[in-house]
């Protein structure tokens, strides 16, 4: 194999394809980018057996071959050079990158056993990305990390009727979204990794992309994002999603219309304070505002109040902070609706207006007295 690239191809193919490499690989091979070159295309191709993703880029293609090299140390050595062209030669035993100062000989692995990417789909949607990515955001944030329970590290993605619904919980929280996207009849039902999603939405936009095409592959479990002149791969993720619309509560008896920014500063400043007593802050709901306090006995205590909207009852709820920030972060609107039956009812957040149907739940902290 021998090619002629721009190093600015090249810096792009391998950041679009660096999160499909292994880290602590459970086969060598894995921890390796496949390139692969043919008629003036250079085709990149990563796995770590959940995520793979396929890049492909122009090059000058003088002797088409393929080859696997470490990607981890192509992508820094890349990265440290200062010239605009290159020259890649492979041969059987390494991989020679020249430019007009300098030169360097990687180790590489054997092509043939990197994993073979399947092919067939059963179904084929193409979705609008502009619609749907701040949806994806606003789902995986919920999502739990704790591999104890596979199922809720994933996103529970349905697409029927022209809508796409989406919910992720981690038992602790909940997000639940809807967005029209038209198009054909067919109905999917999967649940797709958290962290997979996350990557589709990064690479979609270092791409610019402006429509997301999602198929499911027969047999194999696997989901398939298409994008300008990349393929993203995940598995799906075996299970049975918790049915979190019995959590989600009918009725309220207050309701509570905030500034977001300001509840946002409020919760920031009286963290600091929660740090040293489990995260807990306390929301004090009064005639015309709520007050927010906490307090850690070898630190200190702090309280802030906002003025509000309030409906209903004056009541008092406590929460773990981390959960409303991480909320307050992807909160789509200005103003936010809080909606509460008391201090051990779930916590309902909402967009005040109805032109995005983001619902977020946050279950309550027991807390004495």
């Amino acid at each position: 194999m021998k090619i002629l690239i721009l190093k600015e191809n090249l810096v792009r193919a391998l950041s679009i394809v660096g999160k499909g490499i292994s880290l602590r690989p459970q086969l060598p091979i894995l921890s390796h980018i496949l390139l692969k070159a043919a008629k003036n295309r250079l085709e990149f191709l990563s796995t770590n057996l959940e995520l793979g993703i396929i890049y492909q880029t122009s090059a000058k293609i003088e002797k088409e071959g393929e080859v696997a090299v470490p990607g981890k140390l192509l992508t820094e050595f890349i990265n440290s050079l200062a010239a605009d062209k290159l020259e890649i030669t492979a041969t059987d035993k390494s991989l020679e990158i020249k430019t007009e100062t300098s030169r360097a000989s990687f180790a590489i692995g054997n092509p043939a056993d990197f994993p073979i990417f399947p092919q067939t789909v059963a179904f084929d949607r193409k979705l609008p990305f502009s619609k749907i990515k701040d949806s994806i955001i606003r789902m995986a944030f919920a999502a739990s990390t704790d591999e104890g329970r596979p199922v809720l590290t994933g996103v529970r993605t349905r697409i029927t009727d022209g809508k796409l619904s989406m919910s992720a919980t981690d038992g602790y929280r909940l997000s639940k979204e809807e967005v029209v996207v038209m198009g054909k009849n067919e109905t999917l039902e999967v649940i797709i990794p958290a962290q997979s999603l996350l990557e589709v939405v990064r690479i979609a936009q270092e791409l610019k992309t402006e429509e997301l095409g999602i198929s499911i592959i027969e047999n194999k479990n696997q989901v398939v994002f298409s994008l300008p002149d990349t393929k993203i791969y995940s598995r799906l993720i075996d299970g049975e999603f918790p049915n979190v619309e019995k959590i989600i509560p009918d009725s309220f008896k207050t309701r509570v219309i905030l500034d977001k920014e300001l509840f946002f500063q409020a919760v920031k400043t009286t963290s600091i304070f929660a740090r040293g007593a489990a995260n807990i802050i306390k929301i004090k709901i009064e005639k015309e505002g709520v007050r927010l306090s906490a307090n850690t006995p070898q630190v200190g205590e702090e309280t802030d109040y906002i003025e509000a909207k309030i409906e209903g009852e004056e009541s008092e709820v406590a929460f773990n902070f981390r959960f409303l920030l991480d909320l307050l972060n992807n909160f789509p609107e200005k103003e936010l609706v809080f909606e509460s039956s008391g201090p051990l009812s779930p916590g309902v957040f909402r967009p005040k207006t109805d032109e995005i149907s983001f619902l977020h739940i946050i279950m309550p902290v027991r807390v004495q007295g």
